[in-house]
């Protein structure tokens, strides 16, 4: 897809600093961006695969500052963007606009501090040479947007490909823009829009990526689904629990990625 122009400016700003933020000491990276919440914020290193920044609020020390204007820049023009995305497939869906200003409060711009996050977040990826990649997943919010520098990032195609359209194929995006849809938006969808499988395979050159998650926000923790049309009223927080519980985390250490594919496969075959 095209993106707009406001969106091409800020993307270009972006990578130009995370280029330099990568080239520098990982004991640095680590010293200005410390990690935290597991893989959720700051600084990730995945040995002899990839490594990664995630902002999920405005980061103010000298050394941070500019990366992380150019971010939360980016993050705006491109929370907007979705936000419009949303509103046409509401649309289309017979969904009224008003149920996504609470679902996405405080999620359009990037927060002031960590005290106002929220599960949207924006992540810049440098993945390395030959070997960086992602197993096939889902993501688990409303929309995602996802931006590479060189081809590897994949997405399946149930219908396959021209001219037999059976039997699924991976498609490798190239260097286009795409948007995909979370498991969130399919859950309230009730499965009218499904979401995309996808998977990031190595590059001989390596390859950068920008990727931005647009989640729920979970301040407000009961949602009516009588505008999704359910007549009921959740708990949002167990809601998004338990579908961040049906995944395993792709961007995690190895070992910590394997065991929590083995407790998954264990939850799932009890509920058999």
């Amino acid at each position: 897809m095209d993106l707009p122009s406001n969106i091409q400016t800020c993307l270009h700003d972006l990578l130009q600093r995370s280029r330099e933020f990568f080239k520098q000491p990982t004991s640095t990276k680590e010293t200005q961006f410390p990690t935290a919440q597991g893989t959720e914020l700051g600084y990730y290193r995945v040995e002899n695969e990839k490594e990664y920044l995630t902002f999920r609020h405005h980061y103010n020390g000298d050394s941070t500052k500019a990366l992380s204007i150019a971010a939360a820049r980016f993050w705006k023009s491109t929370a907007s963007f979705l936000y419009r995305i949303l509103c046409d497939l509401s649309a289309a869906l017979d969904i009224p606009l008003p149920v996504w200003d609470a679902l996405l409060d405080g999620c359009l711009c990037m927060p002031p501090s960590t005290f106002q996050t929220t599960p949207t977040l924006l992540r810049l990826f440098d993945y390395l040479p030959g070997t960086g990649a992602a197993e096939k997943h889902t993501d688990t919010g409303f929309l995602t947007l996802c931006i590479g520098t060189a081809p590897g990032l994949q997405v399946w195609n149930p219908l396959g490909s021209a001219p037999t359209l059976s039997g699924g194929a991976w498609i490798d995006v190239g260097t286009q823009p795409i948007v995909l849809v979370g498991k969130t938006l399919q859950w309230l969808s009730a499965g009218r829009v499904k979401a995309g499988l996808h998977q990031v395979v190595p590059n001989a050159g390596g390859r950068q990526s920008v990727v931005f998650a647009l989640r729920p926000s979970l301040r407000h923790p009961t949602l009516d689904l009588k505008p999704f049309g359910e007549p009921s009223v959740v708990d949002l927080v167990a809601v998004w629990n338990g579908i961040r519980g049906c995944v395993f985390n792709v961007n995690a250490q190895r070992k910590i990625k394997d065991e929590q594919k083995r407790k998954l496969e264990a939850k799932q075959g009890t509920e058999q």
